[in-house]
């Protein structure tokens, strides 16, 4: 299960880099955006969702999220990563509702940068905070 976890975050990190990128491009060409785009945002809510779903399977087989102590003397537990978790399955659907449904340049930036964040974000949750299950 542990491989699966590790797939389906590296997945959603590259995922949201893509996010990230097509809306660059939109707000760039300033193309309003469409249901294409809010498709590849609830996908990347799906994706967030099965990548919580995998850290609590995990939990219930009895493991926690391990990663670096901050003193460099070991591993510990690092519960903080279930946070993580939930900010990135509410973060987009939540710009989404702050936005009141825009579609224009300025949302697109908005929504680009909050898909980068949560690509670093990801990124440093799955490699430090989650970096062994035990």
């Amino acid at each position: 299960m542990e491989s699966i976890f590790e797939i389906l975050n590296n997945a959603y990190v590259l995922f949201c880099a893509l996010v990230g990128i097509y809306a660059v491009y939109l707000g760039v060409q300033n193309i309003p955006l469409s249901g294409n785009f809010w498709g590849v945002v609830g996908m990347n809510t799906a994706l967030a969702a099965a990548v919580l779903l995998a850290a609590v399977i995990l939990t219930l087989q009895g493991k926690t999220p391990h990663g670096p102590d901050p003193d460099g003397t070991g591993e510990m537990e690092r519960s903080v990563y279930y946070l993580y978790a939930i900010y990135f399955v509410i973060s987009l659907p939540g710009l989404f509702a702050i936005m009141r449904g825009n579609d224009n340049r300025t949302a697109a930036i908005f929504f680009a940068g909050v898909a980068f964040f949560n690509s670093a974000a990801a990124y440093r949750a799955g490699s430090l905070l989650a970096e062994v299950w035990k």
